[in-house]
């Protein structure tokens, strides 16, 4: 299953998938992304990285 990667928008098979800690939506970073730190935001304004 592909999904979208909040930071990079890239579709990918391996990545993480989370609650944002803001407003509950799932947020979904690639492998890449994720372990290189790269910011992402969500669509209530909350970001991280």
């Amino acid at each position: 299953m592909l999904k979208r990667c909040i930071s990079c928008g890239r579709n990918t098979k391996e990545f993480a998938e989370f609650p944002c800690p803001q407003c509950g939506e799932k947020i979904v970073r690639c492998n890449y992304c994720r372990e290189n730190r790269v910011p992402y935001k969500c669509k209530c304004g909350f970001s991280g990285p």
